[in-house]
């Protein structure tokens, strides 16, 4: 609990985030932007949404908010070049977010790159309402399926021409599946919350709540990190995500819901005619594991880490217990924040071995009648 304390971005941290994505929605939407008469709706989506991202393994690495802008434009009125244009000459009309602007265009979004530590950058992806008849009829719930958008992609032969072939996506919809997923803990969890604070359940923030699949999620990702570092073929987070909330049940502390996590996650990698797929929850016609096939090792690289996560999360303290596994967990998540995770538990590390001591608090030593041990 203390590690994955450990990983979460600072209050600060998030604040700063958040203040920057609020500074951005209102430059794109306010009553003078271009904009303005397309209702733009503008929200975040990918880990940040989801309360599951992590800080960057040093101060040199980037973490990443994703937003969406959305306009109530219908796909017969506008291309995805011209959506794409409106949105980034906005943004470009701000000098400060036009000196900050990625030099290269991304295939999708724009992206504002901020010069802080630790350094974080800014992906803005524009969008359209989509129809969501076609997901009603594919089984998809309707509080998922109304959320469904189109966005912009330039590599598409369509990006330049109207036309009704869009890329699809549902940021919304998804995030309503994922906390569905842990409805349960995230309101036991909300409500001791309020109760420590005494506050109502309304007054504690959805992002102020983690529930044991978030931090599950958060400890995945940092074993993917040290194991794969930046390698193009390691193991993607939403590949993460979809199956460790697939696997999840419900359970109220993080070893529990991690071991359980770990045993049953592959089991959730459905294999037709020998292609592997990871269904997307709200889109069943999209895989998110679709570049599997054209590139093989990242199945492969996938596989190796599920096994290797088992094996360095619980197997080794199972097999060796908490003190004998404290280097293998140094190796496992970093010297420092394993060494940091020990000191707020309560415990001092002697000349990095396995050694373990408890803080004793000066009042319990000093007392006067005691025992010698």
């Amino acid at each position: 609990n203390n590690l994955v304390e450990l990983l979460d971005i600072t209050p600060a941290q998030f604040q700063k985030a958040k203040d920057h994505y609020k500074a951005v929605s209102k430059w794109l939407s306010d009553e003078d932007s271009p904009l303005h008469k397309y209702n733009p709706e503008i929200y975040p989506q990918g880990s940040f949404r989801l309360g599951t991202v992590i800080k960057p393994l040093s101060g040199e690495d980037e973490f990443d908010v994703d937003l969406v802008c959305k306009l109530q434009i219908g796909k017969s009125r506008v291309t995805q070049e011209q959506l794409k244009k409106l949105i980034g000459d906005r943004l470009k009309d701000n000098a400060d977010y036009k000196r900050m602007l990625s030099k290269k265009e991304g295939r999708r979004c724009w992206t504002i790159d901020y010069q802080e530590t630790p350094r974080f950058h800014m992906d803005i992806l524009p969008a359209i309402p989509d129809g969501y008849g076609w997901l009603l009829e594919n089984k998809v719930n309707v509080d998922y399926a109304q959320h469904a958008i189109c966005i912009t992609d330039k590599e598409t032969i369509e990006f330049s021409i109207l036309s009704e072939n869009w890329n699809k996506s549902n940021p919304i919809g998804y995030s309503i599946w994922f906390r569905d997923q842990m409805k349960i803990q995230f309101g036991a969890k909300r409500k001791i919350l309020a109760e420590n604070r005494n506050v109502s359940i309304e007054d504690i923030k959805e992002d102020e709540v983690k529930t044991p699949l978030q931090r599950a999620i958060q400890i995945l990702k940092r074993h993917r990190d040290i194991m794969f570092g930046d390698d193009d073929d390691r193991p993607i987070s939403i590949i993460i995500t979809t199956l460790a909330a697939r696997a999840y049940s419900e359970e109220d502390n993080l070893y529990n819901a991690l071991t359980n996590i770990l045993d049953k996650m592959g089991s959730f990698i459905r294999v037709v005619d020998g292609i592997s797929i990871v269904e997307n929850p709200v889109n069943p016609l999209e895989n998110f594991a679709d570049k599997w096939t054209d590139h093989p090792q990242r199945e492969s690289n996938f596989k190796a880490w599920m096994l290797k996560a088992k094996e360095d999360i619980y197997e080794l303290i199972i097999n060796n217990g908490f003190k004998d596994s404290i280097n293998n967990l140094r190796e496992v998540f970093g010297k420092r924040l394993v060494n940091e995770a020990l000191n707020k538990a309560g415990f001092r590390t002697l000349n990095e071995s396995t050694s373990l001591v408890p803080i004793v608090s000066s009042q319990i030593r000093n007392v006067a009648h005691k025992e010698q041990p």
